[in-house]
Parts: structure tokens; sequence; C-alpha cells
């Protein structure tokens, strides 16, 4: 494994602010990240929770078993699911970037990105893969056909609405799918 990927994980958990809660909004945040600019090298693929890239999962669990900067614990939501929370545990310097972006903005986006439930965030990066990889002129049926009772309208509209606050989706949409 490139431990240049380890390094980039540990610093999007550092602009985290030293803890993100689950692994599917950690994906889709380093998925917008590299939409974002931060050119980690990191492949993405359509799988069943939206854009999903084995380079982080194997690079986020070799960070978590063999290093002293990530920790990873277990917790369960009031319905029995079990979740991730990933966290820092040193208090080495803050690298200066994540990637190619800037620690600064790097931060401010990642915290614009935590504020969703991990639901809104998965539909961001699914929205995000359909019309900018994938293409699809009609996304908005094709999200319904993936994520099914996911896609309710306002849950949507929220997931647009956190692309557009991260800068990768604004005048481009026509009002009415706002």
């Amino acid at each position: 494994m490139d431990s240049n990927k380890q390094d980039l994980l540990y610093a999007v958990l550092q602009a985290a602010g030293g803890e993100i809660v689950g692994r599917i909004r950690l994906q889709k945040i380093v998925y917008l990240l590299e939409q974002l600019g931060m050119n980690g090298s990191l492949n993405f693929a359509y799988y069943h929770f939206g854009p999903y890239s084995e380079d982080v999962s194997r690079a986020l669990d070799l960070e978590t078993l063999t290093s002293r900067r990530l920790s990873e614990t277990e917790a369960q939501t009031q319905a029995g699911y079990t979740f991730s929370i990933f966290r820092t545990k040193t208090t080495e310097a803050r690298p200066e970037k994540v990637g190619d972006l800037p620690m600064a903005r790097a931060s401010a986006l990642i915290q614009i990105m935590k504020a969703p439930t991990s639901t809104e965030i998965e539909l961001a990066a699914t929205i995000h893969w359909l019309r900018h990889h994938e293409k699809i002129a009609d996304w908005r049926k094709e999200l319904g056909i993936r994520k099914g009772a996911k896609g309710t309208p306002d849950r949507v509209k929220r997931a647009i609405d956190l692309l557009c606050k991260v800068g990768l989706e604004h005048d481009q949409l026509p009002e009415q799918l706002k």
C-alpha cells in the first residue's frame, strides 16, 4: 500500500478536526475532496452507497491497524446498526495541505460536509457521480432507481445544497431541481 494514501487520509482527519463519524461519510468526503482538487490519485467506482474507493478503504484499514496516528472505534445506533468513528491519536503538527488543497480550505470544506446526515452526503456524492462521471442526463430518475426511498425530495434538495455550498454545482441545475 502506498504510504502517501495513508498520509492523505491522516491529513483529511486532521482537517476534519480529528474526527469523522462513519465509513460512508469518510468515503464521500474523500470523493468530494478529490472532485474539488485534492488530487490524491485515488480511484473511485460506483458501488452500493455511491462513489467508493478501494484505495481509501485499504489505506484506512492499514493506517488504523499499523500506525499510531488514527484509531477506529465502533458504536451502535439505537436501531442496532454498527458504525465506525475515526479519530486522530497524535498531536503532531497539521500538514499544510491535504493533497493539493490548502489545509484551511480543506478544513472549511470538510466542516460543510460533516454537517448533513450520512444519507444526504451519500446522495450528494451519487448525484455528482451520475452527472459528471456517468453523464446521465436524467440523473434524478437514475437516482430514484439506485437510491429508492433514500432519495426523498427534501433529502435530494439538501444534497444539492451541499454540492452548491462546496462549489461543485451552481448555475448548472435548473431552478426546479434545486
